[in-house]
């Protein structure tokens, strides 16, 4: 006779969380998480942004402005001037050399 394996019952979606998000869960927020607060900027000592970090938001920014209008070429000055800005605005800091 073949040996039969122990039933075992769904796990709950409490059960599922690691330890010390287990409370985190209410009844009527269902199985969703917690919401998780956004990762913290690259800043330095003075609250100022690494200028590399905000050399590859800017480029990220350009690029979807970029991809926006269908890839065309000729425009990459001026997205990347309204990319800078939009970051600049994002970060609080308008005025950034």
């Amino acid at each position: 006779m073949a040996r039969q394996a122990p039933v075992t019952r769904p796990a709950s979606p409490a059960e599922l969380l690691p330890p010390g998000l287990r409370g985190a869960l209410t009844p009527d927020s269902g199985t969703q998480a917690p919401e998780q607060p956004e990762p913290p900027v690259a800043e330095n000592a003075q609250g100022k942004i690494d200028p590399q970090a905000r050399h590859r938001m800017i480029s990220e920014a350009a690029y979807r402005l970029y991809a926006r209008r269908g890839y065309v070429e000729g425009f990459e000055l001026e997205d990347w001037m309204q990319a800078e800005a939009e970051v600049d605005r994002q970060l609080g800091n308008p005025s950034a050399s």
